[in-house]
């Protein structure tokens, strides 16, 4: 059975996730955020084998310890194609402004819309969402998705950093509401929520996007 582990990472608290097989224990690693020795601690402690790592965008406080991850597990990156240039460039993912300044290695894998991508244990579809940054992705699994910064419990992502686009935001958020209601959603920061309690309950998807 898939299941979803959530790992709260670093000053901001990133939500990484470890989606994995509970009789293989195989994972892919999402988004381990700044603290990449407690992502491995998790790791180690529960005894998952990972197989791959993702990232849903390339901002500082989703990637800082992905080259630690990289190393530790032997594993290919995976990352939207326009987001090599934020990955490999400090000031464009923020982390020089931090006093961290890191650059991620080009990725194994770069991914495009719609692309499905497998696994040994399951498969993931991946949805380009552009708005919070230029190359940000959601992970659609069976029955929930991995949001990053592009839609939250309660509210949505950011546009105005480097890279972001509200318009572009707004046409991300008609691709996820027309996904099952039922689908849950594992943003990257904040609670877990529902596709259903975001139609019902949050401002920007009902389609109320001047108050941004």
């Amino acid at each position: 059975m898939v299941k979803v582990k959530k790992i709260i990472s670093g000053r901001i608290e990133s939500n990484c996730y470890i989606v994995y097989d509970s009789d293989t224990m195989k994972a892919v690693i999402i988004d381990p955020g700044e603290d990449g020795d407690k992502v491995i601690g998790e790791i180690e402690k529960n005894g998952f084998k990972p197989e791959l790592l993702v990232n849903t965008h390339g901002h500082y406080d989703h990637i800082l310890s992905d080259e630690q991850i990289r190393a530790k597990y032997k594993i290919p990156l995976a990352a939207h194609k326009y987001e090599t240039d934020m990955l490999a460039d400090p000031q464009k993912n923020a982390s020089a402004m931090f006093g961290e300044a890191r650059s991620v290695k080009t990725p194994e894998m770069q991914l495009e819309d719609n692309q499905e991508v497998s696994v040994s244990f399951s498969k993931f579809k991946v949805i380009h969402t552009p708005g919070h940054t230029k190359g940000g992705i959601c992970l659609l699994f069976d029955g929930f998705i991995i949001t990053g910064d592009t839609l939250f419990a309660g509210t949505i992502g950011r546009t105005d950093f480097p890279g972001g686009d509200f318009e572009e935001m707004k046409k991300s958020l008609e691709k996820i509401k027309k996904l099952d209601p039922s689908t849950i959603i594992y943003p990257g920061h904040g609670s877990v929520t529902s596709l259903a309690n975001e139609l019902r309950h949050n401002y920007y998807l009902n389609g109320n996007y001047d108050r941004y």
